[in-house]
């Protein structure tokens, strides 16, 4: 039986996100005003080796998908596609590698927690320009435009929920008011997040078709051959 990296890297981001989504349940269930923290806060405490474990899988997956996605040719190396799922990939791996700053322990913002802020801003603000930017070309394919139509709503979709965040730091930025205290944080991260993992499933998911197509072909193409031996 061949590999099948796509299946992999698709299975590697639904059960990165279960490991999180499960975690963030098991927190609320205990203590429900939990929820107002962002996610990251996770890396801070006891459980930060699951939450470590999660993203890790979800990075995983998603350069997987990438790699496989090149392979089969749905996306060229230097398309908005490709440079947003690296930089996606490249600022999970700074979430779990560099923690949340611990406010609790320090005044002032450190470099550390400079580069963590980054790295998520990175990931939420890329992975919806991605999963858009890879859908765009085959939305009219004879093939693919089904998936790629649906892929390209959920990425319209993650899109509408950074809005709020937006909207923040437009008001922080006009006023005494500090950006994170405009909005309940927590809560609409993890709107966001849902919805931005959720398109990255579906695009994995198409490329986990397109890999299954492309060996199905290689298959009846073997046959052929050895037919005509």
């Amino acid at each position: 039986m061949p590999i099948r990296p796509a299946l992999i890297g698709t299975l590697s981001i639904v059960l990165g996100a279960l490991v999180v989504l499960v975690l963030d349940l098991y927190t609320a269930w205990q203590t429900p005003s939990h929820l107002r923290r962002t996610i990251s806060e996770y890396g801070l405490g006891a459980q930060q080796w699951v939450f470590s474990i999660g993203v890790v899988l979800l990075a995983f997956g998603s350069a997987l998908t990438l790699a496989v996605a090149l392979r089969h040719r749905l996306a060229r190396p230097a398309s908005a596609a490709s440079i947003g799922l690296v930089l996606w990939t490249v600022g999970l791996v700074a979430v779990v590698a560099v923690p949340k700053q611990d406010w609790s322990n320090d005044a002032a913002l450190s470099v550390g927690g400079t580069i963590h802020r980054l790295g998520a801003a990175v990931a939420f603000v890329s992975i919806p320009v991605a999963v858009f930017a890879f859908s765009r070309p085959w939305i009219r394919d004879g093939v693919w435009a089904v998936r790629a139509r649906v892929t390209m709503g959920l990425s319209a979709l993650s899109v509408v929920t950074l809005l709020p965040i937006f909207y923040a730091l437009a008001v922080g930025a006009t006023g005494s008011r500090p950006w994170y205290r405009v909005v309940t944080l927590g809560y609409v991260e993890r709107v966001l997040v849902v919805a931005e993992v959720i398109a990255l499933i579906s695009l994995a998911l198409w490329v986990w078709a397109a890999e299954r197509r492309s060996l199905a072909s290689e298959g009846a193409q073997e046959i052929r051959t050895s037919q005509t031996v």
